[in-house]
């Protein structure tokens, strides 16, 4: 089954790959002022430090995200679309780098979708399921040759004569591989671990009582050599808190007044930040 993830990454270096390999570290001013452009007009409040591996199956209202730089990342469960082409504008008037990429593996629907642009245009973009082809842009890059020549055939759909001859998730996961290192799916050897790379995680939206439950908290420094902190919520009817996870401070956004409602559980799956901003209907 394929992870639930959607990255967004902006890139202002030759190789990300070989940027996250060597070491990378948050840079707390320029990623405050990245979420800040990203999530204009949007309730968002930073609530710790994480690693991108937890952002795989995060609750929709998390976006994992961090500025290194020359690389910058926005990861999380509800950033995804079928036609990257209506995130051009948006990505542009964030003015963080001068390459964007984003890739996208949705269980819920069967979908993979990769797409990459350069100096605002799109360049390559595709969004497919098994058996749909939902969006095709551009010519295919090196890496997606083995698929569309079918050495990754679908063994599930091995007799649908719709049948793609690649899974699109395989696709997806393959692109992130090719341009940053690392599968979220797949190979495990890979010289780019995403649970060292930190981030800061961000909960959108009024506080819903979950703040402190949080994968892992790795320091910003990538290549620090604390193992990663587990954080778990008291066992029912104790009195216990939740033990935190911010043992660094996160970039401070300005957040809005919060609700005093507090649910009882998590989040219901509802449309994402990103799609409410351009008034979509999806979860992006």
């Amino acid at each position: 089954m394929l992870p639930n993830i959607s990255a967004l990454w902006f890139i202002a270096c030759p190789d990300p790959a070989a940027e996250l390999a060597g070491g990378v570290y948050i840079d707390p001013e320029k990623t405050a002022d990245f979420i800040e452009k990203a999530f204009a007009d949007t309730e968002i409040t930073p609530i710790g430090t994480s690693d991108l591996a937890a952002a795989v199956d995060g609750a929709d209202n998390r976006v994992f995200a961090a500025h290194f730089g020359r690389l910058a990342v926005l990861a999380g469960a509800s950033l995804r679309t079928t036609d990257p082409d209506e995130l051009t504008s948006y990505l542009e008037d964030l003015g963080v780098g001068q390459t964007w990429a984003l890739v996208s593996l949705d269980p819920d629907t069967d979908t993979g979708c990769v797409a990459r642009w350069q100096d605002g245009e799109l360049q390559r973009a595709f969004v497919g399921t098994p058996t749909v082809i939902r969006t095709d842009v551009g010519l295919p890059y090196p890496f997606e040759g083995p698929f569309w020549a079918g050495d990754h055939p679908q063994a599930a759909a091995e007799h649908d004569p719709l049948a793609l001859p690649f899974h699109p998730g395989e696709l997806a996961d393959a692109a992130h591989g090719a341009w940053f290192g690392f599968s979220f799916h797949g190979d495990t050897s890979s010289a780019v671990d995403p649970a060292r790379i930190p981030v800061t995680v961000y909960r959108v939206g009024p506080d819903d009582g979950f703040d402190n439950v949080i994968e892992s908290s790795v320091p910003l420094r990538a290549d620090a050599p604390t193992e990663p902190h587990h954080a778990h919520a008291a066992p029912e009817g104790s009195t216990e808190e939740t033990e935190p996870i911010q043992r660094i401070p996160a970039p401070v956004a300005t957040p809005k007044p919060q609700s005093e409602q507090q649910p009882d559980s998590p989040p219901a799956r509802t449309p994402g930040p990103i799609s409410r901003y351009f008034g979509f209907r999806g979860r992006l």
